[in-house]
């Protein structure tokens, strides 16, 4: 005989099902936009084809190709005139642009006022030791409500018991699925996981899991 999982495990499972679900509606949401990016882009080109001035430049690079057939001066200067702009672009210093770090969204929900605190401060000083990453923390703690965290996003969702209070109808793991979603495609979030409340991660454990 298997023993009866508790109320928590259902309810912690079914909060992973939702973040789940959220980060694959993201993955989904990326994948169409990058499907219609393609077809935009190729509609672009096939515009720039039919462009005066494309044409005007294809005909650039014949004179440049051939100068004695497409006429010696227009052409000659025309291509020095390229080859010196592609030469100064070439050797033009650029500025690297600098790479935001991923953003990882953790589910924090049914953790108590104390456990919350513990868990954002575990956090901060996580990204102050590697900040490889940025925190962005769903919590149902009414105490961390509007506060402001450097190096950590709080996003606040009404515990599930005051959900149904609010709105009987919708699910809130539906609500959840949602949050998460949105907050993966704001923040371009990489992973997303589901904190224990009985049993929330310390710093250690935080340096460990990126090790």
């Amino acid at each position: 005989m298997f023993d009866e999982p508790d109320a928590a495990d259902l309810a912690l499972a079914r909060w992973e099902v939702a973040t789940l679900t959220g980060r694959l509606r993201c993955v989904e949401d990326e994948r169409d936009a990058a499907v219609r990016d393609r077809d935009r882009n190729r509609e672009l080109v096939l515009a720039l084809r039919r462009s005066r001035s494309y044409r005007l430049g294809r005909a650039l690079v014949d004179l440049a190709r051939d100068p004695m057939r497409f006429g010696p001066s227009i052409a000659g200067r025309a291509a020095r005139r390229l080859r010196r702009r592609a030469v100064i672009e070439a050797v033009r210093p650029r500025t690297p642009q600098a790479t935001p770090v991923p953003a990882r969204v953790y589910v924090a929900i049914g953790l108590s006022r104390s456990g919350s605190h513990a868990l954002i401060r575990a956090l901060r000083q996580r990204v102050l030791v590697d900040a490889d990453h940025l925190p962005v923390v769903v919590t149902d703690q009414p105490a961390l409500r509007g506060l402001q965290v450097p190096g950590v996003v709080l996003e606040y969702l009404p515990d599930p018991a005051t959900w149904s209070r609010h709105d009987p109808v919708s699910r809130w793991e539906t609500l959840l699925a949602g949050r998460v979603a949105q907050l993966c495609r704001d923040h371009h979030a990489a992973r997303a996981v589901v904190i224990d409340p009985r049993d929330p991660p310390t710093l250690a454990r935080l340096l460990e899991s990126a090790a």
